[in-house]
């Protein structure tokens, strides 16, 4: 019974995820470097029957995308990711990492559908870059030390201030960023 219900569930989810995608407007940057210049290489609202496929519930290697009649295929590992109406995405190691801030360095968050009581539940863990194009690590202060060892102030900064992972996401809603994002910008001189 269980299996039937996980099944219609994710059967659901698929027809709901390519409809949603269908009517809203999406791009592919091929590379950082469009990523970093705001060029879309393929743009599609859905209409005239161009549309872009990134099939992201079964985790698809592929983005398919249809123009003028012509269908595109793309690996996932090859093109940097996707504006999906006014928010960007990273793929890395194929999997969709949605780009949260990118001051300093980048965080991203990434949803996947955990148990939770007699269903499943989406849980969004934080991840992070040093750059647009750099390997996608876990937030957390161990990642932080191996990544930024040379930047000894912002280390200090975060040992002293956070006492856990978790709390490497906390947000300043005076700020309106990142604690952590606001101690890099105190204590890199670049």
């Amino acid at each position: 019974m269980k299996t039937i219900k996980l099944f219609i569930t994710a059967l659901l989810m698929i027809v709901f995820v390519q409809n949603t995608f269908a009517k809203q407007k999406i791009g592919l940057y091929l590379t950082a470097e469009d990523y970093l210049n705001h060029k879309l290489s393929y743009e599609s609202d859905g209409s005239n029957g161009n549309k872009i496929l990134l099939h992201a519930v079964f985790g698809s290697y592929k983005v398919v995308v249809v123009q003028n009649g012509k269908k595109h295929f793309f690996s996932k590992s090859e093109i940097f990711g996707y504006k999906l109406n006014d928010q960007d995405y990273r793929y890395f190691n194929n999997s969709a990492y949605r780009i949260i801030d990118t001051k300093g360095f980048y965080i991203y968050g990434y949803c996947k559908l955990v148990p939770a009581g007699k269903g499943v539940k989406d849980a969004e863990s934080f991840y992070f870059s040093s750059k647009a194009d750099n390997e996608i690590k876990p937030l957390t202060m161990d990642n932080l030390q191996d990544v930024f060892s040379k930047d000894t102030k912002f280390l200090y900064s975060v040992q002293g201030f956070f006492r856990t992972d978790n709390e490497l996401t906390a947000y300043d809603t005076n700020l309106k960023e990142y604690k952590l994002k606001y101690l890099y910008a105190q204590t890199i001189s670049r």
